[in-house]
């Protein structure tokens, strides 16, 4: 069989071959790579040749291991576990279209190799999933990471679902937004900018914006917004604002019973660990930490009967308020 490729060609479909068809497990004789190299991509060489390349390789700095059963390629770029999660990330993200999710999954599926595709047998049907089908979701990304690396203004449509199930422009001119960071809550990518007339962030959820384009126009440095002199801390985000109010967070202390040891899990997954826990009497817990009082506010409702406000007494007040307004909705 005649090549049909240049023999120069040879030391990358060894690589080539070595990523894609082997591990620790599956190990390649020097005529197994002759064989491949052949079918694959219909070039001829002598185990010599073979040899010497994987040696070229090695001393590139590839993690190639040889011994007389043979040659594989011992560190690879992602581990099977680590597809595994980028994988399953990307099919549960609803905002990744279903055709950005196919192809973004086969390009995974592809670094893990031909042993790895058993892994992945669960990505059968995307029909199962709900998926949004903005295919500008990356677009706009880019779009806002390059004004963030330029510090320029952006101007873009909010949007927000009606009863038919379709996002709609929320008000027809442009906001005009300075944008500092992209960061991910809760499932959910967000843009957390600033308008000009407001000393504060807002938290924007890029599926839910549109028609983005970049201006010319420098920034407003996020050191000259109140509460971040020091930049945009994301553990503080993630932590004291569970769901993205911006106010200042305050120290609160609330008991759980009931559910009391459940819930330690709960206030961890929600508020990371940097909370006080302490063991009462009765055996339920009380909690002290510092958060968002406004997202607290649902946070708290969320448990209902499980949990308690201790303090701050207005705040105690203000979810005493919240419960007699939600009885009264259903007493009418």
């Amino acid at each position: 069989m005649e090549s049909y490729e240049p023999k120069k060609l040879l030391i990358l479909r060894i690589l080539e071959i070595l990523t894609e068809y082997s591990d620790c497990d599956h190990k390649l004789r020097q005529g197994d790579i002759i064989s491949l190299l052949k079918v694959l991509y219909g070039i001829e060489c002598e185990r010599k040749a073979v040899a010497r390349n994987i040696e070229f390789l090695q001393q590139a700095g590839y993690d190639i291991v040889s011994d007389n059963s043979g040659s594989y390629l011992a560190e690879k770029k992602f581990e099977a576990g680590e597809l595994r999660l980028l994988i399953d990330s990307v099919l549960s993200n609803r905002n990744v279209c279903k055709a950005h999710t196919k192809g973004l999954i086969e390009k995974l599926i592809h670094e893990g190799g031909k042993y790895f595709k058993s892994y992945a047998k669960h990505v059968v049907n995307l029909d199962d999933w709900q998926k949004d089908e903005n295919r500008d979701y990356f677009y706009n990304i880019e779009l806002l990471c390059e004004a963030i690396e330029k510090k320029v203004k952006v101007e873009f449509l909010i949007n927000s679902y009606g009863a038919d199930k379709k996002l709609h422009c929320r008000r027809e001119d442009k906001l005009l937004a300075n944008p500092y960071q992209l960061f991910l809550k809760s499932g959910r990518y967000y843009l957390a900018c600033n308008y000009d007339k407001y000393d504060n962030l807002i938290y924007c959820r890029i599926d839910r914006i549109s028609n983005i384009s970049l201006t010319e126009l420098p920034i407003k440095p996020i050191f000259d917004i109140k509460g971040y002199e020091n930049g945009i801390n994301l553990g503080r985000l993630n932590n004291t604002m569970p769901y993205l109010f911006e106010d200042e967070p305050t120290r609160i202390e609330f008991v759980a019973f009931n559910y009391a040891k459940g819930m330690i899990d709960n206030v961890i997954d929600w508020f990371g660990k940097d909370v006080q826990i302490s063991e009462l009497a009765d055996g339920n817990y009380k909690f002290a930490l510092t958060v968002s009082l406004r997202a607290m506010r649902f946070w708290i409702l969320q448990f209902g009967k499980y949990v308690k406000v201790l303090s701050p007494q207005h705040f105690v007040d203000q979810i005493k308020d919240d419960i007699r307004e939600m009885q009264k909705l259903y007493e009418e």
